[in-house]
């Protein structure tokens, strides 16, 4: 006949140092163990926090939680896959008051209206009164629906005027073009 050995009780108990108010208390046998601070004063303390520990531990033995292993991370691979650099997109200068400001050519579209190559200047020249007035940045995509009724609305404003105003009172900015039925025209 076997006989089964059952591990032995660990008491750890940590007393505080001077000047702080709690002790702790390890109590564990195997692979289960219960810790719980308290209050300590004298000796007569640990009496009864070592009773409650003990039944604590026993509660604990009845019904053990279950623990499962985690297993070890997989290492991802590293390799890199082949990409092939995009070629530049071709940009277009934007006069400004001060120099030029270069965008990638399919920032700057028109969709519906005029589009002729009168059309396409005055769209560049929009664009640029835009970024004067800080109203854009030249980094994203925008949409002129009609250039012309857009010019005449930009025509008197000057730079400081333009601030009063936001991006979307004179062009679309790309999520709002999504939704069209039409596709746009690339300048």
């Amino acid at each position: 006949m076997t006989e089964t050995v059952t591990p032995s009780v660990i008491i750890t108990i940590t007393l505080p140092a001077n000047g702080e108010e709690h002790a702790t208390l390890l109590i564990q046998r195997g692979d289960l163990a219960h810790m719980r601070q308290f209050a300590y004063t004298d000796l007569d303390d640990v009496s009864p926090v070592l009773q409650e520990a003990a039944n604590a531990l026993v509660l604990m033995e009845s019904d053990p939680p279950l623990i499962s292993e985690v297993p070890p991370p997989t290492p991802k691979a590293t390799v890199k896959p082949d990409r092939k650099p995009e070629p530049d997109e071709p940009t277009i200068d934007i006069p400004l008051k001060k120099g030029t400001h270069a965008i990638k050519i399919s920032y700057l579209k028109i969709i519906g209206g005029e589009t002729d190559a009168a059309a396409y200047r005055q769209a560049v020249l929009i664009a640029g009164k835009l970024i004067d007035g800080g109203l854009w940045d030249g980094k994203t995509p925008i949409h002129l629906t009609d250039v012309y009724t857009t010019a005449k609305k930009m025509k008197h404003l000057s730079d400081k005027e333009l601030s009063l105003f936001a991006l979307e009172d004179f062009v679309q900015a790309e999520d709002a073009v999504e939704a069209l039925p039409y596709p746009p025209t690339t300048i």
